[in-house]
C-alpha cells in the first residue's frame, strides 16, 4: 500500500512538473513572438525608401514633401494633374489620397535643388516640409527646417532658386 501511495505521489509530481515546463516553455515563445511584433511594428523607413514607393504609386516627379509622425506625404505631379500620395512610416503601404488638376507654371527648380538650397542655409538640419506653392501666379517652395530648438521657414523662388524670405523661431514659438 505504501508503494503504491508513493508511485501515485511520484506520478503525480512528475504530471504536475511537465505541465508547468510546457507552459513556460509556449509562454517564452509567445513572450518572444510578441517582441518580434512589437520589434516589426516600430521599424520606420527613410524618407529615400518611402519617396520610391510613392513614384511607384503615381509615375511623375515629387514636386513637395512632408511628415509627420506616422507617415510620409508626397505631391507628385503628373504633366496638368498633382496627386498626393500618403506613404505609411510603419509598414510602406502607399495610398492616393487626392488628384488635382493643376497646370504648371515655370517651374525650373525641381525638389532636389530647393532641398540642397535649403540645407546650404540651414546646415545638418531636418527637413519636416517642401511644398511647392504656385497658387498666386509665382511659383516658390515652402520649406521648414528643424535644427537643435530651432525652426527655420524658408520661402524659394521655383524659377530662380533665390531665397525670398528666411526666419528663424524656437520651436515653441
Amino acid at each position: 500500500m505504501k508503494k503504491a501511495l508513493i508511485v501515485t505521489a511520484l506520478v503525480g509530481t512528475l504530471g504536475v512538473s511537465g505541465i508547468i515546463g510546457y507552459a513556460a516553455s509556449n509562454a517564452s515563445q509567445l513572450t518572444t513572438g510578441v517582441k518580434s511584433a512589437v520589434t516589426a511594428q516600430t521599424t520606420t523607413m527613410t524618407v529615400d525608401e518611402a519617396q520610391k514607393i510613392a513614384l511607384q504609386k503615381v509615375k511623375g516627379s515629387i514636386i513637395s514633401s512632408e511628415q509627420d509622425d506616422d507617415d510620409y506625404e508626397f505631391d507628385i505631379r503628373d504633366g496638368d494633374y498633382v496627386y498626393e500620395v500618403e506613404v505609411k512610416k510603419n509598414n510602406g503601404n502607399a495610398t492616393t489620397v487626392e488628384k488635382d488638376y493643376k497646370p504648371a507654371h515655370d517651374v525650373t527648380v525641381s525638389e532636389e535643388q530647393a532641398r540642397e538650397i535649403a540645407l546650404k542655409k540651414v546646415p545638418d538640419g531636418e527637413i519636416v516640409k517642401l511644398e511647392l506653392d504656385d497658387d498666386d501666379g509665382q511659383s516658390r517652395y515652402d520649406v521648414e527646417i528643424v535644427k537643435h530648438d530651432y525652426e527655420h521657414e524658408l520661402e524659394i523662388d521655383a524659377t530662380t532658386g533665390k531665397i525670398l524670405e528666411y526666419e528663424r523661431d524656437t520651436q515653441d514659438e
